[in-house]
């Protein structure tokens, strides 16, 4: 990173719901499957908006409005401005607020943007937490926002909400309704906050008590790679003629990049890596299950469904598509048949975590893969036009190799973020991958 970029803060604050939250409220719920995230994870997530000079809106327009349409918007979310109690499944919905940092950055947003495949940008557009520590855990706000502004007019909108509140599907619900409220629009957001009703949690001393990520821990190495619509549809034709059925861009695309995982992973081995390899998919399950959710439930709604391979296995992309099928067909299955399945897998991963399982316990290489294609980020519009980029952050600590995959702003390609850990992948062994980048060019 160019050490002469910083972010000059202009001001921070916590905004605080419009109208003060109920007494009847004041003590939230979390679900059982809210219970099995850690509370030191985060789910970032920044919005570019390069073009608003040429807009009617100006710097100090843009600060007011988005801090008195949060202020709005957390009085129906009143969770989110609330802080987690230390029981691990209620929060106090206290209306301490949300953290709010209001900063400069002295470049272009193209020069940010030009740097983001590294990940080196990402502490200039993330807002860092006004208390850290451990033993302020309790104190810290569940939602920190970021507004960066450049010098040619455009900014930066970063947020980052707490994992045990909320997953990707609720943090898009949350921006298009923050975004609804600013541009004053009829509809009056009204999430559904009832997760615990269908998951109820459990006394927190049953799971072993989260540990803070610590500061060796979870150094990971990112790269973003840009998949065009039209290298979509030759994936796509590769599985169509080895007998898929309607491939989907979501299976083409994981499909080829779990394979180059394992390539690399052999060939830092010198080709005698024998260890298996899980790659773990979260599903967003809904709409799956029998009745369906509203899209607009707020908490962790989602399930996993693993596909292993032996790394020395020669699989070829038509195979993987089909692995990843039948796994995620399993999955559906038991969503519609037996919510309680759900539960189950959540009971499960909570006495032996995923990452721990399937390292230590397995001894296998661990690779989680979240898809939020079809999520509407790329619709939050406060009133300036749509984001030109929707850019998901690092969390720290995270001790997992993870693939989170976007929507490129045409809806039809994929943004890939490859978010591996330094020590166990090399990444130059994907960036001279002559299979991936056939597909795939690195969006530097």
């Amino acid at each position: 990173m160019d050490a002469s970029l910083q972010f000059e803060i202009i001001s921070e604050t916590f905004i605080k719901p419009s109208s003060p939250t109920p007494t009847s409220l004041r003590y939230h719920k979390l679900s059982l499957l809210d219970q099995g995230i850690s509370p030191y994870l985060l789910i970032p997530v920044a919005f570019f908006y390069p073009n608003i000079k040429g807009t009617r809106w100006l710097a100090n327009e843009i600060s007011q409005l988005l801090k008195s349409s949060l202020s709005k918007t957390l009085a129906q979310y009143y969770p989110f401005a609330g802080r987690l109690m230390k029981n691990g499944y209620m929060i106090d919905c206290n209306d301490m607020g949300a953290q709010f940092t209001e900063g400069r950055i002295n470049c272009r947003v193209s020069e940010i943007r030009k740097q983001l495949s590294s990940g080196k940008m990402e502490d200039l557009i993330f807002a860092r937490s006004l208390f850290s520590g451990p033993a302020l855990a309790n104190h810290r706000s569940l939602v920190f926002v970021q507004l960066s502004s450049f010098n040619c007019g455009g900014i930066v909108l970063s947020v980052s909400i707490n994992h045990r509140i909320a997953d990707a599907s609720s943090v898009s619900t949350f921006m298009n309704d923050w975004a609804a409220i600013a541009r004053q629009t009829s509809d009056i957001p009204s999430p559904h906050l009832h997760a615990a009703s269908l998951f109820p949690p459990v006394d927190g001393q049953q799971f072993p008590k989260p540990s803070p990520p610590k500061l060796d821990q979870g150094k990971h190495v990112k790269r973003i790679l840009a998949f065009h619509a039209s290298k979509i549809g030759e994936l796509k034709a590769i599985a169509l003629n080895s007998g898929v059925e309607n491939p989907t861009r979501f299976e083409v695309v994981s499909a080829l990049l779990y394979g180059c995982f394992m390539s690399a992973a052999s060939k830092a081995n010198s080709g005698s890596h024998s260890r298996p390899s899980i790659f773990v998919n979260a599903v967003n399950f809904r709409q799956i299950i029998v009745p369906p959710l509203p899209q607009n439930s707020v908490g962790n709604f989602f399930a996993y469904f693993p596909t292993s391979v032996d790394n020395n296995a020669e699989v070829k992309l038509p195979e993987l598509v089909n692995k990843l099928r039948e796994g995620k067909t399993k999955l559906l299955k038991e969503c519609t048949e037996n919510i309680n399945s759900i539960l189950s897998r959540q009971e499960a991963s909570h006495s032996a975590p995923l990452s721990t399982a399937a390292t230590e316990t397995h001894n296998s290489d661990l690779y989680g893969c979240s898809s939020w294609c079809r999520f509407p980020f790329y619709g939050v519009d406060f009133g300036w036009g749509t984001p030109s980029l929707v850019y998901p952050g690092t969390t720290p600590g995270l001790n997992l190799n993870i693939l989170i995959l976007t929507d490129m702003e045409d809806g039809n390609g994929i943004h890939a973020h490859l978010i591996l850990k330094d020590s166990e992948l090399d990444m130059s062994l994907l960036e001279e991958n002559e299979v991936l980048l056939a597909y795939a060019s690195l969006d530097a």
